[in-house]
């Protein structure tokens, strides 16, 4: 089962449990089912949209810079315009 498989099964298993509270085959008190219960869609959401905010934040603080990879890439844009140039095309 690939990642995207276990996640839409888990989707769907969610879906279906909010579902069962909605139509009322679940337990739940009244008030529970009539405040609480259609608003954990938008609660999911926007706990989702947090935890990615905040991930992608400590990810962005955590980065580690590498200096070997610049050099490389220094070098190969350097080989690049010298093979350009050699060809007679412009590179300023």
């Amino acid at each position: 089962m690939t990642r995207a498989q276990k996640i839409g099964a888990g989707l769907a298993a969610a879906a279906g449990v909010w579902m069962l509270g909605m139509i009322g085959l679940l337990p739940l008190s009244e008030k529970v089912r009539a405040e609480v219960w259609p608003a954990l869609p938008l609660v999911a959401a926007v706990s989702l949209g947090a935890y990615a905010f905040v991930n992608i934040g400590y990810n962005l603080l955590v980065f580690r810079e590498c200096p070997e990879a610049y050099y490389e890439l220094m070098q190969e844009i350097q080989e690049a315009k010298d093979d350009l140039r050699a060809k007679n095309v412009d590179v300023s």
